[in-house]
């Protein structure tokens, strides 16, 4: 648990003990703790990172600590690719994408966000369709969540 600040300990602590039943946290309500808790995660992520047998039988909260630590870690070096990305679509070369062209492409493109995730997402960001984005920023806000 060193990797977590107190006030991520704190965060991880509520989390596990809204979603937890008798101690731990197992199939659907693992898999809703973990993206409570963390950027945008790919199911392939998340499933790396949880065993099948961690979703069935479920994990305490060392376990959940651990699952997090470990998708907070891989997640620091995605950061990167993220922002790389979202380069590819900055036409003017100045760090900036429309938010519309942003929808289009999380709706759009690889893993699919639905339009509620991504409304979400916007309002968390102060982003509208019609905002140019810093997409810098955006992804350090995503990233920060870790």
């Amino acid at each position: 648990m060193a990797q977590f600040d107190s006030k991520s300990q704190e965060g991880l602590q509520d989390i596990f003990n809204t979603m937890s039943e008798n101690g731990r946290l197992s199939g659907p309500n693992l898999l809703a703790a973990i993206r409570a808790n963390g950027p945008a995660l790919t199911n392939a992520e998340i499933e790396k990172a949880v065993s099948k047998e961690g979703q069935a039988q479920g994990v305490d909260y060392a376990g959940f600590v651990q699952i997090m630590g470990l998708l907070q870690s891989n997640n620091k070096n995605d950061k990167a690719s993220v922002d790389e990305a979202f380069k590819v679509f900055d036409k003017d070369d100045d760090g900036f994408i429309q938010g519309s062209e942003l929808r289009h492409i999380l709706t759009s493109l690889g893993e699919k966000l639905q339009q509620e995730e991504v409304d979400e997402m916007f309002r968390e960001a102060g982003i509208t369709n019609n905002d140019m984005m810093d997409y810098k920023k955006f992804t350090d806000m995503l990233f920060s969540q870790q």
